[in-house]
Parts: C-alpha cells; structure tokens; sequence
C-alpha cells in the first residue's frame, strides 16, 4: 500500500466513506461462514483489516477464545479497544509479517485484499499462507468485478486498487500457493428463505441468459474455465 493510501486509511478512513462503528457492529456472521468456522473454539484466528471488531466481536459470542486482529485505521483501533477485543494497530501488513512468529489455524481477510497495490498481492497472500498451520485457512472476501454492478466498486472507494473477477482472484492465491479454493455461496443464496432461493435462481438463469445472449451478438466472452459468479462480492476459501 502507497503512502497516500495508508495515510488516508490512518486518518478517518471510514469517517470519509460515513461507515460508523454502530452500523458496523450489527453484522452477523452468515450461514456459509459459520459452516467453515474451526470446530475447536481455542483455534488461532487472526482478522486481517479487522476494522470496528465486528467479526471478532461476533466469534467472541460464538465462544471462540483465541483471538486477534489486525489494522491500520486509528479510529476502528480505538473502538476495537473500547469493546476489549485484542487487536493491533499496524503501520503495515509487510511490516506485520515481517515480525510476526505466530501460526494462525484461520484467518480472515475481509474487503482488504483491494487495497493492496496490484505487484505486493501475491507477496502478502504468499505471506498469509506461510503464516497459516498445517491444516490453517484462509477465509477472503473481496468485490466482484464481474457482478451487475462491475467496475462500479473499483472506484467508489478512491483507496481501491484493483478489483477482481473469479479467474484473477484464483491466480493470485495458486501463485501464493495455495492449492485448494473454493467459492463459497457463489449465487448469495445461504441467506434467504427455501421459497426466496427458488425465486432467485429463477432470475439468475434469466440474467445469465441475458448475459450469453448480448456476448454472442457482441461477439464478447468470458474465460470459460474460470467459475461464474455474480453476487457483489467472491468469498473464498483457500488452503
């Protein structure tokens, strides 16, 4: 990360984009999350670009004991503090591997991967994985360039520096060695109800149909061997 976006993220980062800690903080963790979670509740997890805690705060209530977290913001340490989580504020995720000894069994790195400049992302992935047990995961979650809303999440956050698709954002971990990846509910259906999923499905075989249709008159494609996604954001889980 540059200097002016590490300088801008320091100094009222969510302040500037009107994201508060209390509408943060009414997060819940979601089904497809829960299901991935480690089964042992002393397991090691790490929140990378933790912000106000809310994921933290929300596997504290499930039990989980061992945690940490990991930032940059000033104002989502201070409030880390405030609720008791135990975080650390980084100056950045270089200089925080760099001294960094411990092994983590989970770690989560949720809308951060984006704002890494394009050459260091698979010099930090590859440093996540190194910091990982045996055994250890990584949960990422990221904006999908490729969902109705395309391109629009590049540059509504001026600190964004890239933005992926299913095919970039699996290059990127295998070259940081990470062997197995998988997306995880790729039609954003975990969070409805049996009848809103059926309807939905409906419509997104009509929008992907759409999609086919206006590739061909274009003479327009997509890389067939990468998965197709179209929620706003790509949830992987990578090992």
């Amino acid at each position: 990360m540059n200097n002016l976006n590490r300088s801008i993220q320091n100094k009222k980062y969510f302040a500037n984009r009107n994201i508060g800690a209390e509408s943060m903080m009414r997060y819940k963790i979601p089904p497809y999350l829960l299901s991935i979670l480690p089964e042992d509740k002393g397991a090691a997890i790490l929140d990378v670009g933790c912000g106000f805690g809310h994921v933290l705060d929300n596997l504290r209530s499930l039990g989980y004991t061992n945690l940490s977290g990991i930032d940059i913001s000033d104002e989502a340490i201070l409030h880390c503090h405030n609720i008791n989580l135990n975080v650390e504020q980084i100056s950045s995720l270089e200089d925080f591997f760099s001294k960094n000894t411990k092994k983590y069994d989970f770690i989560i790195m949720t809308h951060v991967i984006e704002h890494i400049n394009k050459e260091e992302i698979i010099k930090t992935l590859t440093e996540i994985k190194n910091t990982l047990t045996a055994t250890g995961a990584l949960y990422l979650t990221t904006p999908n360039a490729q969902s109705n809303t395309g391109s629009y999440w590049m540059f509504e956050d001026f600190t964004h520096t890239t933005i992926f698709t299913s095919g970039s954002l699996i290059y990127v971990l295998r070259s940081a060695g990470f062997d197995t990846i998988e997306f995880l509910d790729p039609a954003d259906l975990a969070r409805h109800s049996p009848i809103a999923r059926i309807i939905k499905k409906i419509f997104l075989k009509i929008y992907k149909l759409n999609k086919k249709f206006w590739n061909k008159v274009t003479a327009s494609s997509y890389h067939k061997p990468s998965p197709e996604v179209y929620s706003f954001e790509l949830k992987v889980l990578a090992k």
